[in-house]
């Protein structure tokens, strides 16, 4: 899978952020290394469908 739709996408971050504690805090240093990584080479997002739901990976780009 390669693509969450917003709605699906908004899912995953609730689930995410109740695992969390409610809360997670992102500084916009870390907001814009993840938007804009240098040169392409930052760390990107799988995305694969399991039999019981979804995994989410994050992993650097070769």
């Amino acid at each position: 899978m390669r693509y969450l739709s917003d709605v699906n996408l908004r899912a995953v971050l609730n689930v995410l952020i109740s695992r969390a504690g409610g809360t997670v805090e992102i500084s916009n240093a870390e907001l814009y290394d993840a938007m804009l990584p240098d040169h392409g080479r930052g760390e990107r997002v799988r995305i694969e469908e399991t039999e019981s739901g979804l995994r989410l990976s994050v992993v650097p780009r070769q």
